[in-house]
């Protein structure tokens, strides 16, 4: 469970010991446990304006890049394409957290461990690559991918959103406008407190955040729209992994 569990990176956040207790109930499912934690920590971090944004993190050189995009939009394709023949390192697989830092930019420091496919999308689009008999369609990755940098924060340098739709030519990456940047890193921030808890009496997670943090969290998302650049791509992994690295390399230069 703790690898689905979003952790951050650099030191600890700051938490008020009675806000942050959390009691749970007896008969509580494992999975709403999760769902419960990562809410709950969704709004610690938030409290340190850090954003949990659904994505998939990467890292080389010092800079990190984000994918985003809806479920099965291709965003854990696309980087493991760029893990196994780019020479990137994964940071977060499935929630990345997002801190605006002193100067006013954002750093990506950290995220959920675990790097989980499906079995059926590794055979089409990763025939090579074995992933041993292990029952399940969902696999984990996590142990036989390379490690990032450990404590040291990677600065986000581009926001990537991509859509896997199987064309062999794909499309060359768009820039987004920011309001169309904003709206879809407000969806992905969010992702956490979407989540609908198998106890049908228990309220609606999106009540943790409260009016204040809702507006931060708005906030802090139209400033990250307006910091870090956008762009839309669409095709198969690698040809996506491909176009990404090719903007990383633009930006670093």
């Amino acid at each position: 469970m703790l690898a689905q569990i979003p952790a951050a990176r650099g030191g600890s956040i700051g938490a008020d010991d009675e806000v942050a207790a959390l009691i749970l109930p007896d008969a509580i499912t494992r999975d709403d446990v999760r769902r419960t934690i990562n809410a709950r920590f969704h709004v610690e971090h938030l409290s340190n304006d850090t954003l949990s944004l659904h994505g998939v993190a990467l890292q080389k050189a010092g800079q990190a890049f984000l994918l985003i995009g809806g479920y099965g939009a291709g965003k854990s394709l696309t980087g493991l394409a760029m893990i196994m023949s780019m020479g990137w390192s994964p940071v977060a697989g499935d929630t990345c957290l997002v801190r605006l830092n002193d100067r006013g930019f954002f750093d990506v420091v950290g995220g959920t461990r675990a790097y989980v496919v499906r079995r059926s999308t590794i055979a089409r689009w990763f025939p090579i690559l074995a992933l041993g008999e292990v029952d399940g369609e969902r696999v984990d990755l996590a142990v036989s991918l390379p490690g990032d940098s450990g404590d040291v924060m990677s600065r986000l340098a581009g926001i990537v959103m991509v859509d896997v739709d199987g064309g062999v030519l794909g499309s060359p990456p768009i820039p987004c406008g920011e309001q169309v940047a904003a709206n879809a890193l407000y969806r992905a921030s969010g992702h956490l407190l979407d989540k609908i808890l198998d106890d049908a009496a228990a309220d609606p997670l999106s009540l943790l955040e409260g009016s204040e943090l809702a507006r931060r969290r708005l906030r802090l998302v139209r400033r990250l729209a307006s910091t870090v650049r956008c762009w839309w791509v669409r095709g198969e992994p690698s040809g996506m992994a491909t176009a990404v690295n090719a903007i990383a390399c633009e930006e670093d230069q």
